[in-house]
Order: C-alpha cells, then sequence, then structure tokens
C-alpha cells in the first residue's frame, strides 16, 4: 500500500492544497474504476437473462461468475465505505470506524510508533548504517554549504543577542564573577596573561600611545603645569625654592618632552626596558609571590564592589555586543566568513580524523538515544493532540485521501476473486450435482 503524504499537507486559502486536489482526483479516478468493474459484472449479470436457456451451459458458467463478482464486489465497497462514513448514510453498527474512534486510533498509533520504531536499539543500530557524521562531514566541506550554515548562524545568534535583556545579563555576570572571586585566586592566570604578552611584547603599542598622548598632554598644558611642577618641588624642601626658577622649570619640561619623544622611537630606549623588566617582575610576583597575589585579589575584588568601575564596565560590555552584533550582520567582511571557514575546518576534521569522528559519532548517539528515552512518549502525545484536533469528518477524509486510493483495489480484487470463486463453485456444482 502506498501512502499518500501529501494528503496531510496543511490546507490553504480555499480549505484545500493544490496537493489535496490531485490526491483527490487521483481518489475519484480509482473509485470509479471500482465501481466500473462492479458495474461490469452487474451488465454481465443481466445480459444472461436474455438467453432463454435458463442458464444452462456456458451462460450459467457466466451468470455464476457474474454474480459472485457483484457480491463480492459489493461486500468489499461496504467494508471500505464503513471504514471512513456510514454506508448509504445508514447508522449501521460498526461503521464510520475512523470517525467514531478518531481519539482512540491516535493514541494507538502514537504507542505503535513509539514502541516499535523510536526504540534506542533500532535507533542506534539505524545511526551507525547510516554513517551521518561521515556524511555531514563531507556536506560541511562544500564552500556554498559552509557559508549558507554561517549566514544562518551569525543571523540566529544575532537575533538572540537583539533579544537578551542586557542589563540583566551584565548583573548575572557580574555576580558570578564576585562568587568565583571569593573562591579562587585569578592573579596566577593574570601573571600568566601579562608575561606572555611582555615576552612577546604585546604592551609595545600601548607604551606608544601612553607616551604620545602624555607628550601631547604636556605641550598642551605647558602654563598650567609650570606653577604646578615648581610648587610641587619647592614643597620637598624648604631649600629647593632657591634653586627653583621658572627658566629651570622649563627646562625639567622640556626634557620631559625629550625623553617621551625618544621613548616613541626608540625600542631600547633604557625606561622602555625597564618598565618591560618591571612587567616581567610584577608577572612573576603574581605567580609565586603569596603577598603580591593576595594583594592583587583584594584590588581584583574591591574594583568589582566599586560601582564607579561597573559604569564603564556596563558600557563596554553593551558596546562590545552591539559591535559583535553589528558584525554578525555582516554576512561580507563580518564574522560570517570566519563562522564558515571554521565550519569547513570542522568537516575537513570529520574527514581526516577518525578518532574526532568517532568522537562526534558518540555524542550524537548519546543525544539522539536520551531524546528517545526521555521524550519519546512525546510523540504518542504529539499525534493524540494532533489528530485529537481534526474535526471527525475531516479526519475521515483526510485519511482517506491518503490510502483511500489503494483500499480501491480491495473492491477491484474483490469483484475479480469474487468472480473466479462463482466460477469455481459453479463447476462443482456442474461436476457433482
Amino acid at each position: 500500500m502506498t501512502l499518500d503524504l501529501e494528503a496531510f499537507e496543511p490546507a490553504g486559502r480555499g480549505g484545500e492544497t493544490p496537493a489535496g486536489r490531485r490526491s483527490r482526483v487521483r481518489l475519484r479516478r480509482m473509485k470509479a474504476t471500482a465501481a466500473g468493474f462492479l458495474a461490469a459484472a452487474a451488465a454481465i449479470y443481466a445480459a444472461t437473462f436474455l438467453d432463454h436457456g435458463g442458464g444452462a451451459g456456458w451462460v450459467g458458467f457466466v451468470r455464476a461468475g457474474a454474480e459472485a463478482a457483484m457480491v463480492g464486489g459489493l461486500a468489499d465497497w461496504f467494508a471500505v465505505t464503513a471504514l471512513f462514513r456510514h454506508p448509504l448514510r445508514l447508522p449501521i453498527p460498526h461503521t464510520a470506524i475512523i470517525p467514531e474512534n478518531k481519539d482512540e486510533i491516535a493514541t494507538k498509533l502514537g504507542t505503535f510508533v513509539t514502541k516499535n520504531f523510536l526504540t534506542p536499539d533500532l535507533l542506534a543500530e539505524h545511526l551507525a548504517d547510516a554513517h551521518l557524521v561521515a556524511r555531514f562531514g563531507a556536506w560541511l566541506r562544500e564552500p556554498a554549504n559552509a557559508a549558507g550554515l554561517a549566514t544562518e548562524v551569525s543571523r540566529a545568534m544575532s537575533v538572540a543577542l537583539d533579544a537578551l535583556d542586557r542589563d540583566t545579563v551584565f548583573d548575572y555576570v557580574l555576580e558570578l564573577t564576585r562568587r568565583d572571586l571569593t573562591r579562587r585566586s585569578y592573579s596566577p592566570i593574570l601573571g600568566q596573561l601579562l608575561g606572555r604578552a611582555v615576552q612577546g611584547e604585546a604592551q609595545r603599542p600601548l607604551v606608544d600611545l601612553l607616551a604620545a598622548s602624555a607628550h601631547r598632554y604636556i605641550a598642551e598644558n605647558r602654563e598650567m603645569l609650570r606653577p604646578q611642577i615648581k610648587d610641587y618641588l619647592e614643597s620637598r624642601h624648604f631649600l629647593v625654592w632657591l634653586l627653583i626658577t621658572d627658566r629651570r622649570t622649563d627646562r625639567l619640561i622640556d626634557f620631559a618632552l625629550r625623553e617621551l619623544d625618544e621613548i616613541g622611537l626608540d625600542q631600547a630606549h633604557p625606561l622602555r626596558l625597564r618598565l618591560n623588566e618591571l612587567l616581567r617582575t610584577f608577572a612573576a610576583d603574581l605567580e609565586t609571590n603569596p603577598v603580591t597575589a593576595a594583594r592583587m585579589d583584594f584590588a581584583i575584588r574591591r574594583l568589582f564592589e566599586d560601582e564607579r568601575f561597573q559604569q564603564p564596565l556596563r558600557r563596554f560590555v553593551e558596546e562590545a555586543a552591539e559591535s559583535l552584533r553589528a558584525s554578525l550582520n555582516d554576512v561580507e567582511s563580518g564574522l560570517a566568513p570566519r563562522v564558515a571557514q571554521f565550519i569547513q575546518d570542522i568537516g575537513r576534521r570529520i574527514g581526516t580524523d577518525r578518532a574526532f569522528e568517532a568522537t562526534v559519532e558518540t555524542w550524537l548517539r548519546r543525544a539522539v538515544l536520551h531524546a528517545v528515552r526521555d521524550y519519546g512518549d512525546e510523540l504518542t502525545v504529539l499525534i493524540e493532540r494532533t489528530v485529537a484536533g481534526w474535526n471527525p469528518d475531516a479526519a475521515a477524509r483526510r485519511i482517506e485521501l491518503a490510502v483511500g486510493r489503494d483500499l480501491q483495489f480491495i473492491r477491484i480484487n474483490g469483484t475479480v476473486v469474487g468472480a473466479l470463486a462463482g466460477l469455481a463453485i459453479h463447476a462443482l456444482t456442474v461436476a457433482f450435482g
């Protein structure tokens, strides 16, 4: 029997889909064919009475065959029709089986599918034979597929970021960070990061920026800084005021500007090297010196408790999230191309690393089996609820459109087999009568 799944497609405007109309036309054609066989049997039966021999000889065989064909065709017409409606609209008991027992049939169908098809052993065997991970890896390796999937992933992440309440997320992450700070020390991690940064000279651009900013600030605020510097130096010792003049203060400012220029131009400047050495020492102390680590942890905790620090950090997180969302939406030059490359790399690794492929297969098998064991019964509920929402007559029509065309062969076969049975019975009657 062929199940016509087109009959179960949701109806559009007008109550019927094009596929549904095609199914209805095919069903009507098969009904007409089955009725034609029955009509042909009736016509042959009626024609035998045109013979005035009383049904003797070959006419008797034809009449017996036609009579049995009518009986078989009518019986099977009744059986098939009784599945979907009351034959001739007569309220005969045990007819219109599907409309009358729709909910019970749905429950039994859902249970049958769950117990016989969604079993862990059967699905595990099917997953092993299907090689889904290898096939999926080959699909991921195709550039067009990776690009399309990356675009969809980027859009989904962008929508998720847009839907998040960023204040709530920030407060939650901040609270988690505070709790984590009370349980462990972050100083060794910061020490490792700082040490590797200095080793890779990652601090060089920051020093250049600070030197240039300091030079610009001093040059632009020279007149304001001169009396402040003079007052500060004079406050150090009562004899300094005898030596400090405006000219000497200007010389100090000029010296600072020259040093800042040299720091920016000379990567081997003594102050720059001294700063690098201080950073390396501080990084080592964070990893190995308990006193320095404890002071850093205390400072970090105080920092995260300070609302003055939280406000710029909150703005930074919001701006970073907005920048990430804009990059996700930029399909051409944003994150999507990198995501696509990452997806292709996963596909290539699946194809070349057998251990990784086996690991992914294990994850997939566990996920599917977990879903089947814990949520397989939900399919029964889904079928029950879906069918329960159908009108009984509408449900009968849908099922009839899906399987009724093949059921008409039962009527045809009943007519043909009935004719053959009638011939055989008549032959036995003649032979032994």
